[in-house]
């Protein structure tokens, strides 16, 4: 197990009470540039830790600090992965005393992801040893909890090593963030649609090259030829995701072990089983395509707050030519349908986004 505790040298009591804050860390490699210039030796003075555990405790700091702008900001999103992996939470939290209260200056909430690497796998992209955001490090739109942006620097400092947080939403607010060591862009782009003034899917076919339009309205209607059946929001079709997902990889990397579905580990399976189950704050969206009686293609996706984030899909593209553009323009046209603004397909390109011109990105990470 990690150590319970800011620094893993020195492990200590999950229940201990407040710690000072180590300022001897504020001198330290390869941060001390940037903090003795920025007065962080002062501003440390006075200030406690504490890292929280107990899922009541960390609801509350979770609560506190959370915007609730994105769908990956609610609470019962991240406890759908959270139910999944039990991974023990590690919320480093800043705080500051006077007498009796304590005033909660901003927490990091994290887990660490105690899983081993396995052979072959790539230590730099794997979380496993790690500590990551609370939820693991695929959801998206993360953000730091403070009251007040200086303190980013002095909980990033004070983590535990052998740390990533992925997907840092790039506010304005964080722009000082990009002289503090560890702390890039990311080289992957993140994708959208602004939905704004788009009656139908239509409108988007016409925004594009000409070439373009007419492969994705080949693609759409040599899938309508074949009487496909569209059935929405069978929750149990969810499985079936899963099994067309772990198929087209078994295809395309048959001689690849090390290249799998995610849905190979049913912890990933469990965390959608979840979002199903947690849903009310947010609406879930599932998307069945059949062909000739059979499921050959399953979308999944979230709508809050007027944007609908494409979260992941199976389908047979290896039987059905064009089936997966056929798929994209459904989860389009429900978008649009159900007056959604924006269209989130999240970060990666999955060899298709660029080429549809998507709107896109970038975000940010914090490694040490």
């Amino acid at each position: 197990m990690p150590a319970k505790n800011y620094s893993t040298k020195y492990p200590q009591s999950k229940y201990a009470i407040l710690s000072p804050y180590p300022t001897g860390l504020l001198t330290q490699a390869p941060w001390d540039s940037f903090l003795r210039h920025n007065g962080y030796a002062k501003i440390s003075q006075n200030l406690n830790l504490q890292v929280f555990y107990k899922e009541d405790e960390v609801r509350d700091l979770w609560e506190e600090f959370t915007p609730n702008n994105s769908v990956f900001d609610l609470w019962e999103v991240r406890s759908a992965f959270a139910k999944a992996y039990k991974f023990e939470p590690y919320f480093l939290t800043l705080l500051k005393q006077k007498g009796r209260i304590r005033n909660v200056l901003g927490t990091l909430p994290m887990w660490h992801n105690s899983d081993k690497i396995e052979q072959g796998d790539d230590a730099n992209t794997s979380d496993a040893g790690k500590y990551v955001w609370w939820g693991s490090n695929w959801p998206e739109d993360n953000i730091f909890f403070v009251q007040d942006p200086e303190f980013i620097p002095l909980l990033l400092t004070a983590a535990p090593e052998y740390m990533e947080l992925a997907c840092i939403k790039p506010l304005p607010e964080y722009a000082f963030l990009k002289d503090f060591p560890g702390y890039t862009r990311e080289e992957d782009k993140k994708y959208f649609i602004d939905l704004n003034g788009f009656k139908s899917v239509d409108d988007y076919l016409a925004r594009l090259k000409k070439k373009k339009r007419y492969n994705l309205r080949r693609d759409r209607k040599r899938i309508h030829s074949l009487s496909p059946q569209i059935t929405y929001n069978d929750p149990q079709h969810v499985e079936e995701l899963f099994q067309l997902s772990i198929k087209r990889f078994r295809e395309v990397f048959p001689d690849e072990p090390n290249e799998y579905s995610a849905f190979e580990d049913d912890r990933r399976c469990n965390v959608y089983r979840n979002l199903l189950k947690n849903a009310g704050r947010y609406q879930t969206r599932v998307i069945t395509t059949a062909i000739n009686g059979k499921i050959e293609a399953v979308e999944f996706g979230l709508v809050y707050n007027k944007t609908y984030y494409a979260l992941n899909a199976g389908v047979d593209i290896s039987n059905y030519s064009g089936l997966g553009v056929f798929s994209n323009l459904l989860v389009m046209e429900d978008a649009i349908k159900l007056g959604c603004t924006k269209l989130d397909f999240l970060e990666g390109d999955n060899n298709w986004k660029e080429s549809w011109q998507l709107d896109h990105y970038y975000q940010y990470q914090f490694k040490k």
